[in-house]
């Protein structure tokens, strides 16, 4: 009997830990989902006009672009100044809003066709963007990034 219990009882403490280490890697799991949850965005929460500044991530280039967005629940149109408006389709992912404009005439480069990919998000109360343009030019696409922003107009 003594040889039988000294055999069982490494089995039943190996046991234990196992169910202890089973149980802490389930609330290690839970944690986990509770902080990797995205609040969800919709068009009708940026609903409105927004003014906006776009600037090139180079330093080097210092030209600004300012227009006005004009979001509806199921529109999203690019004013700039002087111009007719630009239509964006959009589409919500999580926290992010990712459009795609129509082609339209630069603004950066006057006679050229560009197209913007944005993927917008709310930080605060300012909606900012990181842009993809793609210059449609005569030896080849042009590619540059360029970061806007912009707040609630009055």
């Amino acid at each position: 009997m003594p040889w039988t219990m000294k055999r069982l009882i490494p089995l039943f403490a190996a046991l234990l830990l196992l169910g202890c280490a089973e149980e802490a890697t389930e609330e290690v799991a839970d944690e986990a989902a509770d902080t990797t949850a995205v609040e969800e965005i919709s068009l009708a929460d940026l609903a409105g006009t927004w003014n906006m500044r776009t600037t090139s991530t180079d330093p080097a280039d210092t030209f600004v672009n300012e227009y006005q967005v004009v979001i509806g629940e199921t529109s999203w149109t690019l004013n700039f100044p002087g111009r007719d408006p630009v239509s964006a389709t959009a589409v919500v992912d999580g926290d992010n809003i990712i459009t795609d404009s129509e082609p339209f005439e630069s603004v950066r480069m006057p006679g050229t066709m560009v197209t913007t990919h944005t993927v917008f998000h709310l930080e605060g109360d300012r909606l900012v963007g990181d842009v993809t343009a793609t210059w449609q030019m005569e030896a080849g696409d042009s590619v540059g990034q360029l970061r806007t922003e912009g707040t609630r107009a009055p």
